[in-house]
């Protein structure tokens, strides 16, 4: 293991030293349209692909009671036609092409992917820029779309136990803020979405003034640019967005969710209030959810599943967002588990940490997971394409790719024990037990 665990490290630094001599931020072009669309074009001649990119600054933070899981439901309908390209189209045409595509939506941003060969650029640049201003929103369509939205509501989150309390503590540890609700929305919202405001939230988020385009693989710029010119110039920019301006109040003591109901086995999950990612913050407790949390050797799965067997899983850390979220540890308890041993575990392992911080082995692995998952995502024109999209929308600067990891490594040891004091506090603290109906508590 030890062996395993060394060529891995070697193997890392190999990666990351090629890497950063071969991508740099020079060799992102940067332009913006008259209307506002941001462009950013990287040529990699490895492989005869493109990824083709479109980050739109619209998520789940964007909405409002009423109207919560919209930006995800546009995803689904962004696939469902236009004037022009009729439902379901779109991915024949791509696959026709030989390309495939995918999307996502998150609290922050909204994301659609197409990976194809060179030769299919300009068809692909040209069924973009047709849907950013072109969604059809057919009543039949939109009417069977929202029953998928349903369905999958229902599969993911109300038939999932894990899931359901998981809304749950979100909901109670966020009181204000639009992370309160899930990226799926509320179902009496789902049920309820009306055409006229759907399209409305459509017009308002995506225009070319609130996207980035990003194109990374093997094309020639020059000819690129003007092709983006041809379809994406003449869509008119949009009045920008209203801005999200809610703060989450500081909580003012422990918080604590109990769901019953049926289930094989207890579900447990406990969050804190966490940093944004802009944040001083944010890197220092990132870089703490590795031992925490990550891989058999960490401490809780040590704890919680090797030595006390009261879970089967261990997994959480902090997410990357534009506003302060929440750094959640979700245990996977097994049948009959003691929840409240779970818990005082959990503030065990917090408690040393806050007392001596983590150990220099602790915090060299940590940075070196990573290193490499960083430096992984960036082995192909995809992970640069999602990489550079991601930094734009989450920072308001795609040259934060090539400073993040700059960053990590200026982090000293002496911060994990500051912010684990900072943060894992009883009043920052929200808890959530799910019991399996008619088990003891």
């Amino acid at each position: 293991m030890r062996r395993k665990f060394v060529l891995t490290l070697l193997l890392t630094a190999a990666l990351a030293v090629s890497l950063s001599a071969a991508f740099k931020k020079g060799d992102v072009r940067v332009h913006t349209l008259a209307n506002g669309l941001k462009i950013l074009l990287v040529e990699d001649h490895n492989i005869p692909n493109v990824a083709l990119y479109t980050y739109f600054r619209v998520g789940s933070r964007n909405e409002r009671p009423g109207l919560t899981g919209v930006s995800h439901f546009i995803e689904h309908m962004m696939f469902n036609g236009t004037p022009k390209i009729g439902p379901g189209e779109f991915d024949r045409r791509m696959e026709f092409q030989g390309g495939r595509n995918n999307a996502f939506t998150s609290d922050d941003m909204t994301g659609y992917t197409d990976w194809f060969p060179a030769a299919a650029l300009e068809a692909m640049i040209a069924m973009e820029a047709d849907r950013i201003q072109g969604l059809a929103f057919v009543p039949e369509v939109f009417e069977s779309e929202r029953g998928v939205i349903a369905s999958e509501r229902r599969m993911a989150v109300e038939n999932n136990n894990d899931a359901i309390l998981g809304e749950n503590v979100r909901a109670t540890a966020i009181m204000a803020h639009p992370y309160h609700w899930n990226v799926i929305g509320w179902m009496s919202d789902i049920q309820s979405w009306r055409r006229d405001e759907v399209m409305a939230y459509y017009r308002t988020y995506y225009a070319p003034n609130n996207a980035v385009l990003i194109v990374v693989g093997d094309f020639d710029p020059a000819p690129t640019l003007n092709l983006i010119r041809k379809y994406y110039g003449p869509i008119p920019a949009y009045p920008p967005p209203p801005p999200v301006s809610t703060v989450e109040p500081p909580q003012m003591g422990i918080k604590s969710v109990l769901v019953r109901k049926a289930a094989q086995a207890p579900s447990f999950q406990v969050v804190w209030h966490a940093p944004s990612a802009k944040d001083p913050d944010y890197l220092p407790l990132s870089i703490l959810a590795k031992p925490l949390l990550e891989g058999e050797s960490s401490r809780l799965y040590r704890r919680l599943v090797r030595e006390e067997q009261l879970a089967i899983r261990i997994r959480g850390g902090v997410q990357e967002t534009i506003d302060p979220l929440l750094f959640m540890i979700d245990v996977k308890p097994r049948p009959g588990a003691d929840l409240d041993r779970i818990d005082r575990v959990i503030e065990e392992e917090l408690a040393k940490i806050k007392a001596e911080g983590i150990t220099p082995k602790e915090f060299e692995k940590a940075l070196n997971i990573v290193r490499s998952d960083f430096y992984m995502e960036l082995q192909t024109i995809a992970g640069k394409a999602g990489q550079l999209g991601g930094a734009e929308l989450l920072y308001d600067d795609f040259g934060k790719l090539f400073t993040v990891m700059d960053d990590y490594a200026a982090v000293k040891i002496e911060r994990i024990k500051e912010v684990a004091l900072k943060y894992f506090q009883e009043n920052n603290k929200t808890i959530g037990k799910l019991i399996p109906e008619g088990g003891a508590k």
